[in-house]
């Protein structure tokens, strides 16, 4: 059988996520005394840092008391495009700091973050002293854990934010405000350039997803037209925008390594949109239902896969259909080769059809007919049909009487109406000569209990209820059997 049909099952209405996690570096960028910055993954290019003042409040402890004074420096934060989520584990927090003028001794950085609609996660680094006679910068590391932070769950409201606040305190003594006056010196957080990249390193993520929004079979180019939209919960400086792979494979061929021709893409607000061709013949493809998977590449060089819940059933070689019968695959009364039964009694045919062909055939209905061949013309005793996939095999049977003596012509023919094309049209018939020989000689009783019995349950009860009649006539003809003997004063 060879057709060369294709089929699209369905068009998706939502994204599709990734199931991959990969490790990125977080940068921060912007200067907070003017507002809040920013996170980003893309890596600082610039050898001018950004500033942002730390509270002069802040340099030192209390009076009295000789607390720690927290004042908040600013916040980076980035809304995240995309569902997602950060793998459980320790991270670090990376920042620089230095002073534009006088020393402030142990100072500390305090960070608390907010990952989706988690209630944050605050630690504090270690203390060292900044004075401006330092050549270099000041590193400062704060070590935090992250267990199952989530986002921009579309059954939550307001979880699509990735926040982090930054404290300041300063270890100078504190003083009476009144008579000692108010702090001076000033303590500065270096962020955005080469030499002080602050972030979070390796942080384990995954936060990619795409639409796959068009699937569309070309018939007369032999290809399928794929349309893909890509997200980053980072934006689009997030996404590698020169390597892009879609990739097919079959749910029962497996993956063969096939992939799609890249058409073009086009820039939208936050995404790329990208189209494919899969030319299916050039590739070999068999008879499968098929699945894409898009390949995306950030700017970090990681490799994220997103798999289409759509399916394409695509038929691109012809399918081969072998369905036979033969006379060896035909009984009567359960016996094979024997064809002889009587007239004005039924019988009983069973048949046996087998099928061959293409493994990937799923629905494979056979006719079948019984044809009883009189002279030239053929009658029809008995038409159906099975169904049996390649491999496998299907039975029918049919219950028939002839009431005259005679040899009688029988086929039995698969499609007798040639609706499949098959490999083989040559075993599609199997016939044999029935032989029906005279009737018994009918014997009364004997016909009365098969007419009763053929009753059912019912007619066996009225045949009990006979023999119980009769039974109980001839036990009352007994009683009453004449008495030939007599008393001596019997008269006559």
């Amino acid at each position: 059988m060879a057709f060369f049909g294709m089929i699209l099952l369905t068009q998706p209405a939502d994204a599709e996520e990734s199931d991959d996690f990969n490790t990125l570096d977080l940068y921060f960028y912007g200067d907070l005394d003017n507002g809040d910055g920013n996170i980003s993954t893309l890596r600082p290019t610039s050898d001018t840092d950004t500033q942002s003042d730390c509270p002069q409040d802040g340099n030192r402890l209390s009076w009295p008391g000789q607390d720690r004074q927290w004042e908040d420096v600013g916040s980076w934060e980035v809304m995240l495009q995309t569902p997602g989520s950060v793998a459980t584990g320790d991270y670090t927090f990376t920042i620089w700091a230095n002073s534009t003028q006088g020393t402030v001794e142990d100072v500390q950085f305090r960070i608390t973050i907010y990952i989706g609609g988690d209630g944050g996660v605050m630690e504090t680094s270690q203390s060292k002293t900044i004075t401006d006679s330092s050549e270099v910068a000041t590193r400062f590391d704060i070590n935090f854990d992250i267990s199952n932070a989530s986002f921009s769950d579309p059954d939550v409201a307001n979880d699509d934010d990735f926040v982090i606040d930054l404290e300041y305190s300063g270890g100078d003594p504190g003083e009476n405000p009144l008579t000692g006056g108010s702090s001076t010196e000033q303590i500065v957080v270096l962020t955005s350039s080469v030499e002080h990249p602050s972030g979070i390193a390796n942080l384990s993520i995954n936060h990619y997803r795409a639409w796959f929004s068009e699937i569309d079979v070309e018939e007369f180019s032999e290809r399928v037209f794929i349309k893909a939209i890509v997200e980053s919960a980072f934006g689009k400086p997030d996404i590698n925008p020169g390597e892009w792979m879609l990739g097919v494979y079959g749910l029962s061929s497996g993956n063969q390594g096939l992939t799609a021709d890249f058409n073009m893409k086009s820039s939208q607000n936050s995404t790329y949109e990208l189209s494919f061709y899969w030319y299916y013949n050039r590739d070999n493809a068999i008879s499968d239902t098929y699945k894409f998977f898009i390949q995306v590449t950030d700017i970090q060089d990681n490799s994220w896969e997103v798999i289409s819940d759509e399916e394409l059933y695509l038929v691109i070689h012809g399918f081969e259909i072998d369905n036979s019968v033969t006379s060896g695959d035909i009984t009567i009364n359960n016996q094979t080769g024997t064809s002889i039964v009587k007239a004005g009694s039924s019988f009983t045919i069973d048949i046996v059809v087998s099928a061959q062909g293409d493994p990937l055939i799923t629905y494979n209905p056979i006719p079948v007919s019984i044809v009883w061949v009189d002279g030239s013309n053929e009658i029809v005793l008995y038409e159906t049909a099975v169904f049996a996939n390649p491999g496998a095999t299907a039975k029918t049977s049919f219950r028939h009487t002839f009431d005259k003596e005679g040899d009688y012509l029988i086929k039995v023919i698969i499609d007798r109406g040639n609706l499949i094309a098959e490999s083989d049209e040559s075993n599609n018939i199997g016939e044999f000569i029935l032989q029906v020989s005279e009737p018994e000689k009918e014997n009364i009783m004997q016909s009365f209990v098969d007419n009763i019995t053929g009753g059912g349950t019912a007619s066996m009860l009225a045949i009990l209820s006979a023999t119980s009649i009769l039974l109980a006539f001839f036990y009352l003809r007994r009683s009453r059997e004449p008495d030939f003997e007599w008393e001596e004063d019997d008269e006559f």
